[in-house]
């Protein structure tokens, strides 16, 4: 009797994350029209995101990273409520091992988006992009402190050119990718066979 309801439950909150991304996808691309389809989306989706909002954290910089923590969130627990509706039952290891898995997967997807932009950037340079254009201007302000300030830690106080410390970033993005993911791999097998 439990597991029919838990499954349907789980469908209902992967239906619910389906529309969060979509009021998200919507708000990237506002033309100024809004219509009944986007206000009552709106409607179901701010309630839930707005307590995600409120976390001053995720939403210091440009980007507004709220609503990932919130499909994490969502995830994390339809995970739970998918384990227990097929297995019966929900470990402390699979737990830990869920929440990892959700930082981890938005940690990567934050790494590889800078890593686009910043090798996406190197072409610019590589091609001799006239840097002035608003597309490059745009990069450069995300870009820029983050090369900058990775290189001012590690490189001894050495001062180098933008495009070096763009490659020295994006090669460090790139092995924060690799090893991060391995050892989370790792971590979650551990945590995935833990008897608790």
């Amino acid at each position: 009797m439990l597991q029919p309801l838990l499954r349907a439950m789980s469908s209902l909150i992967s239906i619910y994350m389906i529309l969060i991304f979509v009021r998200i996808m919507l708000t990237w691309f506002h033309t100024g029209q809004t219509g009944r389809i986007v206000f009552y989306l709106a409607r179901v989706t701010d309630p839930y995101l707005n307590y995600f909002r409120r976390i001053p954290l995720f939403r210091e910089s440009m980007v507004d990273f709220s609503p990932i923590l919130a499909i994490l969130t969502l995830s994390i627990f339809n995970n739970v409520l998918t384990r227990v509706a097929y297995a019966g039952n929900v470990t402390l290891g699979f737990v830990l091992a869920m929440i990892l898995s959700a930082v981890v997967s938005a940690a990567s997807f934050v790494v590889f988006f800078i890593l686009v932009i910043a090798i996406i950037r190197l072409v610019g340079f590589l091609t001799r992009a006239n840097s002035a254009t608003p597309f490059w201007v745009a990069l450069d302000r995300i870009l820029q402190p983050l090369a900058h300030k990775l290189v001012d830690k590690f490189g001894g106080g050495r001062s180098t050119s933008y495009q070096n410390a763009l490659m020295i970033f994006a090669a460090s993005a790139f092995l924060v990718l690799l090893v991060g993911n391995f050892l989370a791999g790792t971590l979650m097998s551990f945590l995935l066979q833990l008897p608790i």
